[in-house]
């Protein structure tokens, strides 16, 4: 049995047809499924762990077999561990701003007020429920302390939940679902 090492991962070893009778394989029987090959391959694996001192213990390694007139020639291939993937997770806000008008003037002038400072570009979508206005704005959208000023000027009440925004969505009748600021706020 001859144990030579080709680089850092490569390993070849070529067992005569002596070597092969002394293991008690032949190149048919020489699998993986087989319990007595496996325990040969473990202990030539062993073998060369000790000629080359490249560690085989938790790495995958490729065994290829070749069949040559006076033997068997085996190639061990250790496989790198790839790379760490980095995994980068898109941070997004699932709640909503929920703010509630006592009156249909309050509500028309506010979304008239941040019609002229945002130009409409907030996500946002408009209900009515029991002779109240709601405006629901999503918090993806860059809510700046001027906007919040600007609708706490007009709102009897604001809050920031997922769930009351999925009720008024599911209950309330709509005034405007997608864009509602810049829908109503042009016409004002």
């Amino acid at each position: 049995m001859n144990i030579e090492q080709i680089d850092a991962e490569r390993i070849l070893i070529s067992l005569s047809d002596e070597d092969m009778k002394s293991y008690s394989v032949t190149f048919e029987t020489l699998s993986l499924s087989e319990i007595h090959s496996r325990s040969v391959l473990r202990e030539l694996l062993n073998h060369a762990s000790v000629k080359t001192g490249i560690n085989f213990t938790d790495k995958r390694i490729v065994i290829e077999a070749l069949k040559y007139e006076h033997g068997c020639i085996l190639l061990l291939t250790v496989l790198q561990k790839p790379p760490k993937r980095k995994i980068y997770h898109i941070k997004s806000c699932m709640e909503s701003y929920v703010f509630g008008f006592e009156t249909a003037e309050n509500f028309l002038a506010c979304i008239k007020a941040l019609y002229s400072v945002s130009g409409g570009r907030l996500t946002s979508s408009a209900y009515t429920l029991n002779e109240k206005y709601y405006l629901v704005i999503g918090c993806t959208s860059i809510l700046r302390s001027k906007y919040i000023n600007t609708i706490s000027e007009f709102s009897s009440y604001k809050n920031r939940s997922t769930a009351l925004s999925a009720i008024l969505h599911e209950h309330a009748s709509p005034i405007a679902l997608i864009n509602a600021i810049e829908k109503i706020g042009k016409h004002l």
